[in-house]
Parts: C-alpha cells; structure tokens; sequence
C-alpha cells in the first residue's frame, strides 16, 4: 500500500511539474544593456559564435536536443537555451528565446554590460573610436539547461563554457570560463528556468570582471 502511494505521490508530481511540458515553451529575458562609461579603453566584439551542437535523441540531459528533429535548422537551434522533461526524466518540448533573439546576441548583450561595467567602452560600427577599439572574439561551445527530476523536489541545471580571446590580458591567449549552476524548485516554471539562466550568466560575468580588473 505505501508503495501505491509514493507511486501515485510520484505520478501526481510528474503531472504537476510538467503542465504544458510536451509543447515548446518561450523564455523572455528583459535585458538591458548599460550605457558605455565617458571616457575607457574601446574594445569591439567582431565575433560571437555559437557552436553548439545539437543531436536528435541524445543519451544525456545536458546534450542539447529539439523535440521533432529540427537539430539541422539553425533559425530554432540558435534560439533554444533548455529541454523540458516529465517527473520521470522523459524529453518533451524544449525552450526558446523569443523569435528575433539569440544565444549569441544574450551573451554578448551580458558581456557588453560586463566590459562596461569594469570601465571599457564597448563600441560597434559607426561610433567615433571603432577603428581603435580592440577586436574580442566570443566562442560558446556549451550553454544548455536541463530537468532533473525528484520526489520532493526539482533540480534545474544549467552548463555553460564561454571562451573569449583578443589582445588584451587576460584574453591574450583565450580564456575559457565554464560554470554549472544548479537550482532547486517545486515546479519548473518560467520564472524557475529565469532564475537558472540568470545565476549561470551572472557567475560568469563576475569571473570575467574579476579577470578585468586584474589585468588592469
């Protein structure tokens, strides 16, 4: 009899996690980038590439997938950021940023606020020290949250790996910075897979500022 009911506990939790779990979702993050500072060294980020790769039935959570095959469509993969899943560990729909927004177009957004939070001017074509500012190039080779299932409570993982290099220390040589975050919820709703992201980007950016102001 106990064992019908930690069943039924556990069925009941599957079905109250997942809500509208087998159909895409869409995660809207509010970003605002910050205004360069009056005076600073300009920097430019000429490339962010996003690398990832995408498989169609991955023997792992924290591989990136897409319900209904669509790995080979880059207009979804540089949109998705995570892969909903049952209370048992089943993929079913996966996460997006909104249509016109990218993973690439995110992590230089936070970036940006992290140079220019340290005292770097960040500047694109047509601003008046653009022919100066020093190239960075962005590779993202991870950035992927994932289900974890649990009786009394859920684990929202996301893992990133964001490599920057440009002639300037500490990216003389490249710099990898890789951060695993974890948060547990009773329910992965929007504002849960919100809060994931947002400490993964974060932890990373403090590393990245860290860096900055010891290489000044």
């Amino acid at each position: 009899m106990k064992s019908i009911f930690k069943n039924l506990l556990l069925l009941v939790s599957a079905i109250a996690i997942t809500g509208c779990a087998t159909s895409r979702g869409i995660l809207e993050i509010e970003t605002e980038v910050d205004e360069n500072p009056v005076t600073g060294q300009a920097v430019t980020f000429v490339r962010v590439s996003d690398n990832r790769e995408f498989f169609i039935d991955p023997p792992q959570a924290n591989m990136p997938s897409l319900k209904g095959g669509e790995v080979g469509n880059s207009a979804i993969t540089e949109r998705a950021i995570a892969r909903k899943r049952n209370g048992f560990g089943q993929a079913l729909g996966d996460i997006l940023l909104p249509e016109g927004e990218t993973v690439a177009g995110l992590v230089e957004d936070r970036l940006t606020d992290g140079f220019r939070d340290n005292g770097y001017r960040v500047v694109t074509e047509g601003d008046s020290d653009f022919a100066d500012a020093i190239p960075m190039e962005v590779d993202i080779d991870k950035f992927w949250g994932w289900f974890q299932p649990g009786f009394w409570e859920i684990k929202l993982q996301f893992e990133s790996l964001i490599r920057i290099q440009g002639p300037l220390d500490p990216f003389v040589d490249g710099k990898s910075y890789e951060n695993a975050s974890e948060l547990g919820a009773q329910v992965a709703s929007e504002k849960n897979w919100l809060k994931a992201l947002q400490a993964n980007l974060d932890d990373i950016i403090l590393n990245i500022s860290s860096d900055l102001t010891s290489g000044q």
